[in-house]
């Protein structure tokens, strides 16, 4: 899956899809979850497991509705403020590298 903002190519992820451990007992590297149901608990995480500090970002309709900055391993319950349908994690430092902010576009292409 590639991550990009208008034209600009941010990353390349894996896609894991919905029912995923995400980061937990992998290496760091961009992943892009799916939600089950487009609400905030569906949405909601912990990093347990998760070998260093991350980047969470929710993205809804195209559009990124949340985002977490150095999450650090065995934390529970990090929630957006809005529902998600996708939630991308990557290393620690992706958010700010890219200057993502909320309400900007953002697309996830297969």
């Amino acid at each position: 899956m590639i991550i990009k903002q208008g034209s600009k190519k941010l990353s390349d992820a894996k896609f894991l899809g919905k029912f995923t451990f995400g980061l937990m007992f992998r290496k760091i590297e961009p992943i892009v979850l799916e939600t089950l149901f487009t609400t905030i608990s569906n949405s909601t995480l912990h990093t347990c497991f998760v070998r260093g500090p991350i980047d969470i970002v929710w993205v809804k309709d195209k559009k990124i509705v949340s985002l977490k900055r150095k999450v650090l391993p065995f934390k529970f319950r990090i929630a957006p403020k809005s529902p998600a349908q996708y939630i991308i994690e990557a290393k620690s430092g992706f958010i700010k590298k890219h200057k993502l902010k909320n309400g900007q576009n953002i697309s996830l292409l297969s």
